[in-house]
């Protein structure tokens, strides 16, 4: 009797670490997350908007005429670059084998027109010491031959250029001065002629702000503007207004709020940004930017 009271004890002490258990596991812990903090305008007056960093050359992505497999990668990611510097080569075996087939080619239309030239001389020598041992079909045809063999050189020439000319597009170089902002070729990489795995640009950089559609009215082209790093509130540079793109477009980095309308659209303005040690700028970063409404303020 005693071990069966013992062994009801022992379940209800059980049953209660358990409860006690659950209800610890499923009690919330203090979260040590930071708050992000919040950004003080500049201005007292402003627009506010989002700002995307872009080379100042546009981001380019570096295309081919044809495609291929890549044989020699010579640039990576964040290499400098100068104008025409060498950045891949595609395998040109095939391509290769070509140019010898249309040099024998060459070769052997260079043979025939040898032979159809000392036969039409032979044939011209004749009729000048006796025109009646050479009829004029047979000078005409011979005439034909030498002619026939003159184009069929000049032709094969031709092809051969063609094909050395298509050659040098295996190679792509730079066409600015800049740095790789992104490369996901290697060797072995099949390149197509519309693939974008090779992006490069300028050293300079330009911030795109998007101007939502209700701000457009108080925009001022020339005004000030300035910059904060996103997660560091702290740390900011001033904007130079380039241009603006007069042409209003779909918003296209939503925040991700549920009252904001996918709808949107947006003036797009460009100023010039420049790097810092303290304001460091990378391709593709989104910074809040503020752009100062001077009659807002009257």
């Amino acid at each position: 009797m005693k071990r069966f009271y013992s062994f009801i004890i022992i379940s209800i002490i059980g049953l209660g670490v358990g409860i006690a258990a659950i209800f610890y596991g499923d009690t919330l812990k203090s979260s040590n997350t930071v708050t992000i903090p919040s950004v003080k305008p500049p201005f007292k007056s402003f627009i506010a908007g989002t700002g995307i960093i872009e080379a100042e050359s546009k981001n380019i992505a570096v295309g081919s005429s044809i495609s291929g497999v890549i044989k020699k990668v010579y640039v990576q990611s964040g290499d400098k670059i100068k104008k025409g510097m060498l950045l891949f080569e595609m395998d040109d075996t095939l391509l290769q084998s070509k140019i010898l087939v249309a040099q024998t080619s060459i070769k052997a239309a260079e043979a025939k027109l040898t032979s159809a030239k000392h036969h039409f001389n032979l044939i011209e020598n004749f009729k000048k010491v006796s025109p009646q041992m050479v009829t004029k079909v047979k000078y005409i045809q011979a005439q034909d031959r030498f002619h026939e063999a003159k184009e069929l050189l000049a032709v094969s020439k031709t092809k051969l250029a063609a094909l050395q000319d298509q050659l040098k597009r295996y190679k792509v170089y730079s066409p600015i001065d800049g740095v790789v902002l992104r490369s996901e070729i290697s060797k072995g990489y099949f390149f197509d002629s519309r693939s974008n795995a090779l992006v490069i640009g300028s050293d300079r950089l330009n911030v795109r702000v998007s101007i939502n559609e209700y701000d457009i009215s108080k925009f001022r082209p020339g005004t000030k503007a300035v910059a904060y790093m996103r997660g560091n509130t702290k740390e900011k540079t001033d904007l130079t207004y380039l241009y603006t793109i007069p042409y209003v477009v779909p918003k296209t980095n939503l925040t991700g709020r549920s009252t904001e309308r996918t709808d949107t659209r947006v003036l797009q303005v460009i100023y010039a940004a420049k790097r810092t040690k303290t304001f460091p700028l990378y391709v593709g970063e989104q910074l809040d930017v503020f752009i100062q409404t001077p009659e807002q303020e009257k």
